[in-house]
């Protein structure tokens, strides 16, 4: 995904600001809009150095003055490996986390877009990117299957930091979201899924991606194919978070009013929040309740296969964390070196 010369830039929609009519209009155009700089950069800041600390706490990067930089201190782990949910409860029990959905500019925004009952969904995800480790990066897919209920669901991607193209930023299929639900077939990444993108599709369509900065808000409909770019850098962590709104009177499933993997309760979450503002505020909306499908996928399971894919998979991380360990050392090495000659 990540060949410079397979994407177009993508454009800067900040100038449509204050003209819903023109915002949607171009989100039909392009099947996403890209705001620069709309968010407090102080508050993503923010929200960085807690979901650091959180897996510092945990052993996942370094602490300490590499805080900020995100080095990767453990073995990439994959989604629904035990390793995994170390890290991603962490982040999960964030008020930080959390309380972004509901900024201020980032919600005038949405309903800007989308209508002025717009509400982000109760289910956040974190995307916690380990370096070099490609098999896994986010395939193209539709975000529709996975949350269902209203087709015309958005979703707000925002960077957790500076995301330049090397650390595995945000790439859309310009105008796939007019081209309707596509089939689905078996995939290591998250989600354990890929859409399956037809032949005349990519002729006729073209991926672009931009260099992202802390501030910066991607929203794209459910319909939308997007994936994520490879994470190139050797050691450092990517760090973004996904949200999703619709308007008040839509259907939306359960699995939307859960937390990511349903491994705690709102209770666990809520826990040592300072605020009880936003501790169940879905209760008092109006939505429809419906039943979440289950989507047939086009290829049957192949144990052989996918235990042959595994093992390449297992042996390349390997190869990869031998190297990305060699080099944190070598950060340290200085370091001894300074406190021996005390």
């Amino acid at each position: 995904m990540n060949n410079d010369w397979a994407f177009l830039p993508m454009r800067s929609s900040n100038d449509l600001l204050g003209d819903p009519d023109a915002l949607r209009a171009r989100l039909d155009d392009d099947s996403y809009l890209l705001f620069r700089g709309v968010l407090d950069p102080e508050k993503v800041d923010g929200l960085r150095r807690d979901i650091l600390e959180a897996l510092a706490a945990v052993g996942w990067i370094r602490g300490g003055p590499d805080l900020m930089d995100a080095v990767v201190t453990a073995k990439p782990a994959r989604e629904g490996e035990p390793e995994f949910f170390v890290g991603n409860d962490a982040v999960q029990r964030l008020e930080s986390f959390h309380s972004l959905a509901h900024d201020p500019d980032l919600l005038d925004i949405m309903r800007q877009v989308r209508g002025p009952s717009a509400f982000p969904h109760p289910l956040k995800i974190s995307r916690l990117g380990f370096p070099g480790h490609y098999e896994i990066s986010t395939p193209p897919h539709q975000d529709y299957p996975n949350n269902q209920g209203t087709p015309l669901l958005t979703a707000a991607w925002v960077p957790v930091g500076d995301i330049p193209t090397d650390l595995g930023g945000l790439a859309v299929l310009r105008g796939s979201h007019r081209h309707g639900l596509l089939p689905l077939d078996r995939h290591m990444a998250a989600g354990m899924r890929c859409a399956v993108i037809p032949d005349d599709m990519r002729e006729e369509l073209r991926w672009v991606t931009t260099d992202y900065r802390a501030g910066d808000v991607l929203l794209f409909p459910s319909m939308t194919v997007h994936a994520a770019l490879h994470n190139c850098t050797e050691l450092n962590m990517r760090v973004s978070v996904d949200f999703r709104y619709q308007l008040e009177g839509e259907p939306l499933t359960p699995i939307v009013l859960q937390p990511h993997f349903q491994r705690l309760t709102w209770d666990e979450i809520y826990a040592g929040w300072s605020s009880t503002e936003l501790q169940y505020y879905w209760r008092g909306l109006d939505y429809e309740v419906t039943e979440f499908q289950e989507y047939e996928l086009v290829s049957e399971a192949d144990d052989a296969d996918d235990l042959k894919k595994l093992q390449t998979y297992m042996r390349r991380v390997a190869a990869r964390e031998e190297r990305r360990r060699a080099k944190v050392a070598a950060m340290d090495a200085p370091r001894r070196r300074w406190r021996l000659s005390r």
